[in-house]
């Protein structure tokens, strides 16, 4: 298991975020820590279809 954090100045890009996907904060802390980290989001949280990252649902990713 990793632990990641974002930076103070990577609040700029979360605010960025909440406004541009209409996302919560909590929403778009994920984002943008799976922008900055290259990871991919795995959620129930239709929200996150609306960006360009999209989503994998928990089932979509045990199928792989």
């Amino acid at each position: 298991m990793y632990l990641i954090h974002l930076l103070p100045e990577d609040i700029v890009r979360i605010v960025q975020v909440t406004k541009e996907f209409k996302l919560d904060f909590d929403d778009a802390y994920q984002y943008v820590s799976a922008e900055k980290y290259n990871l991919t989001i795995v959620s129930f949280d239709s929200d996150f279809d609306k960006t360009p990252k999209g989503r994998k649902t928990p089932a979509e990713i045990v199928k792989r």
